[in-house]
């Protein structure tokens, strides 16, 4: 029978040759997963948030919802000598850096420079917003208003619409849904306020005296929006490009956002100057814009109420279809009557894009850390749409009046609607349930 001594002596060499795993080296070898974040579903600061966040979209989105008066200005009284299409180079330049933009403010908002990008997008914003007002020439105009404003909006939109996710899951299609109206607030006030004061007090003061307007919004703004969640220190690596188009209803989703953007914009853009041309009266023409912003604060709410019970592909699929077959109805928009209807239904249907694209890329994100860099590769491609859509419409009304590109916007948006049923199929199937 062994003694005690020698069986402590074997029980020591037994732990020599199985030594016990460090504690140190425990943790290197199997990394703990993330845990999930929990959301508050709002909350004082996630309100306040969404305050926050109102205000860019009013500022941002509001004033470019606005362009069809800058448009009407340039084509008529500021620059007549350039063509539509030219003109029409300016909003879908500035579409463009505000989409484009996001492939790189979606990866810095992930790595947690939500203040560098809200801060310096703001300083870039008004100062070549009043620029603009200063210009006499039409390449000056391309610099400041297309370029430097478009760099200045697409560094405010993502982070301001990706934050709301770290306070909202069940509820963030609804809470970016509130958001987004700010766009359409602005879209009514915006062109009320640049009309009449470029009657009353010419060009140069009409954008000054908005400028001062956004400016202090944007201030509340900043002190508003606070990020709840600190950039994770140890994730997974995020996918590459390449990996994120290897989706399936990834690339479907985005392909419809591309085709959509080629023509979603140019009833918003042309409506003023289609009612100009068929000689109604002006009033009804200021009034325009504001009339199909107004409708679209509905279109940016009730679905987005809604997305949150049935899912945000679901809705989008419906909404596009609807705004792909209102796109044709602007043949009906040269009587006081049918002009106000276009205007009303098109703005409610159109405006849902706008509201629910966000939701629908966020809800293809596989985990709260690759939400910027989703949500910034969907509106780099859907950028490309956004600068040359409206140009080819611009040059389709040149060429045979507004019949081509009319119908041009219609078969566009209606493509876009295609693929996004598209996704939705592929994505019930992938996740087994009917709710995406």
């Amino acid at each position: 029978m062994p003694s005690e001594t020698t069986y402590e002596t074997t029980a020591a060499e037994a732990l020599d040759r199985h030594p016990t795993p460090h504690q140190d080296d425990v943790e290197k070898a199997a990394p703990a997963k993330p845990v999930m974040p929990t959301f508050p579903e709002g909350g004082l600061m996630g309100w306040l948030c969404v305050a926050g966040s109102w205000l860019v979209l009013f500022c941002t989105f509001g004033y470019a919802n606005a362009f069809g008066v800058f448009q009407s200005y340039y084509q008529y009284t500021g620059y007549p000598t350039q063509t539509a299409s030219n003109i029409s180079w300016v909003g879908s330049v500035q579409l463009f850096f505000q989409f484009s933009l996001g492939a790189v403010s979606g990866p810095l908002y992930d790595k947690g420079y939500f203040y560098p990008l809200v801060g310096t997008g703001s300083v870039i914003y008004i100062v070549c917003l009043f620029m603009t007002s200063l210009c006499k020439q039409f390449w000056q105009v391309v610099l400041a208003q297309a370029i430097g404003v478009g760099i200045g909006i697409g560094l405010l939109f993502l982070p301001a619409v990706s934050i709301l996710s770290q306070y909202f899951f069940k509820r963030r299609a609804l809470a970016i849904g509130i958001s987004v109206t700010g766009s359409s607030v602005g879209g009514i006030c915006l062109p009320i306020m640049l009309n009449n004061l470029i009657a009353s007090h010419g060009f140069k003061k009409a954008v000054q005296y908005t400028g001062y307007l956004l400016l202090g919004c944007l201030v509340v703004a900043l002190c508003l929006m606070h990020p709840r969640l600190p950039p994770a220190k140890h994730t997974a690596p995020k996918p590459t490009p390449k990996e994120l188009f290897s989706s399936v209803p990834y690339t479907l989703l985005v392909a419809g956002l591309f085709f959509v953007a080629f023509g979603l914009f140019f009833p918003i853009y042309y409506l003023q100057v289609f009612a100009e041309a068929h000689g109604l009266s002006e009033n009804l023409v200021f009034y325009t814009l504001a009339i199909l912003n107004a409708a679209s604060i509905f279109g940016r709410i009730t679905p987005n109420f809604l997305a949150d019970r049935i899912g945000s592909l679901n809705l989008i699929t419906i909404m596009c279809a609807a705004a792909g077959i209102l796109a044709f109805s602007v043949f009906g928009a040269g009587t006081p009557g049918g002009l106000i209807v276009v205007a009303i239904l098109y703005g409610f249907f159109s405006g849902a894009y706008v509201s629910l694209l966000s939701p629908a890329l966020i809800s293809m994100a596989k985990n709260h850390n690759e939400i910027g860099l989703r949500m910034g590769m969907g509106f780099l491609v859907t950028s490309f749409s956004a600068l040359t859509g409206t140009p080819i419409t611009g040059a389709l009304l040149d060429q045979y009046g507004f019949y081509a590109p009319i119908i041009w916007s219609g078969v566009c948006v209606l493509t876009g609607s295609a693929l996004f049923a598209a996704s939705t199929i592929m994505k019930r199937r992938e996740k087994g349930t009917w709710k995406v």
